[in-house]
């Protein structure tokens, strides 16, 4: 099978497995265990910890390990649970589930969860500055979009938000899903003036079961009790071959960035010629849009195909598509939800297709896939 489905989820790389491995075998102790061999793990833990936010060019201090993206995104709002006088969140509308699913949980507790528009796959700092009120406490807004690739003004946004801070003394935590882009675009965590952001390995060739939540912000609390580890943010035992094999990864993802990225451009625009050839629809951004967007990721609309209809053919002719997102067993319904948010026709809604692209690809498993959207372009139309 080709495999394109790459935003979904990527295997380990055979150096991340060898350290996990390793480190599996040389530290079997407890980090939270005061003997022998808990310290050496708890010694371990915190080397990986600031070799992995030397990476990231932040504090040690704001490193947090958790199991993923969802649980990283899970403490920053159930933390909202703990105020005892509810406001407001912000959020885009084209969130990963993992955000838009707190909508009723916090709405259930009086809080507001507002969705802003997002027309075209983009979060306008304008509409941010016009729903900025004093009783806004948070505002979630994504990275790179897991459906689509486009890519938020995230500095303007943010300067929006602290410029109303400043002049209102009402602080507003800033959380970033930052789940596709770590790894594959250049993202400055520092730079950006972000209170917390979202990490998942698995996206870069990590193990699953492994994440990280930057955040500075020292009053969040977590929901979910344990044992203290992570300052009390996040307890049960660290997952200690995880993290370590994961700052393996990301040391590899950050190192060959440009290189991937010039490469999978350069797939993504033999993809995009070729969908508009068969008579498909792009629904991502163009290339060369004057908008920022991640090549990795490209959707499209095979109307009058269904979706499923199409994936079926395209797994029968061994290449691994999506619908949307795969965190969901309704993934198409999450892709869909997405699309309507960027103002996407129903029709085109109901026939989107995500590929997602990875430097692994040859140009060869490239080539095989534009000849099948060709061919079953000519077989349905």
């Amino acid at each position: 099978m080709h495999y394109f489905d790459w935003t979904a989820t990527t295997p380990i790389s055979e150096s991340a497995l060898e350290v996990y491995a390793n480190i599996s075998r040389a530290f079997p102790g407890n980090p939270s265990s005061t003997h022998t061999l808990g310290l050496e793990a708890k010694n371990r833990l915190e080397e990986e910890r600031k070799r992995i936010a030397s990476l990231l060019n932040v504090s040690p201090s704001t490193i947090f390990f958790t199991s993923g993206g969802t649980e990283s995104d899970s403490i920053v709002l159930s933390s909202l649970l703990h105020t005892l006088t509810p406001g407001t969140v912000l959020s885009s509308a084209i969130e990963h589930s993992a955000v838009l699913e707190y909508k009723n949980i916090l709405q259930e507790k009086s809080w507001k969860f507002i969705t802003l528009r997002c027309p075209g796959g983009y979060l306008d700092p304008q509409t941010v500055s016009e729903a900025l009120t004093p009783e806004v406490r948070m505002l979630c807004i994504m990275s790179v979009n897991n459906v689509t690739g486009t890519i938020q003004n995230l500095k303007e946004i943010v300067s929006v938000v602290r410029s109303y801070s400043k002049q209102t003394a009402r602080p507003v935590h800033i959380h970033c899903d930052a789940v596709q882009s770590i790894g594959k675009i250049p993202f400055d965590i520092s730079s950006l003036d972000i209170d917390s952001c979202a990490i998942s390995a698995h996206k870069f060739f990590g193990p699953r079961g492994a994440g990280i939540l930057y955040n500075r912000n020292k009053s969040l609390l977590p929901l979910s009790k344990g044992g203290g580890q992570e300052k009390g943010l996040r307890g049960g035992t660290e997952n200690l071959p995880g993290i370590c094999a994961m700052g393996k990864a990301l040391e590899e993802a950050l190192s060959s960035i440009n290189e991937n990225y010039k490469k999978v451009s350069n797939y993504r625009n033999m993809i995009e010629k070729t969908v508009l050839e068969s008579g498909f629809t792009v629904l991502s951004p163009f290339s060369g849009s004057t908008k920022e967007y991640s090549p990795y990721i490209l959707n499209i609309s095979v109307k009058p195909l269904p979706s499923e209809v199409f994936l079926r053919i395209m797994n029968d002719k061994g290449f691994c598509l999506s619908a949307g997102s795969a965190c969901s067993t309704n993934s198409r319904g999450k892709a869909e939800s997405v699309l309507e948010a960027m103002q996407i026709k129903s029709q085109d809604r109901m026939s989107s297709i995500r590929i997602s692209i990875c430097a692994k690809n040859t140009e060869e498993e490239v080539v095989s896939l534009c000849e099948a959207i060709k061919q079953t372009a000519k077989e349905f139309k």
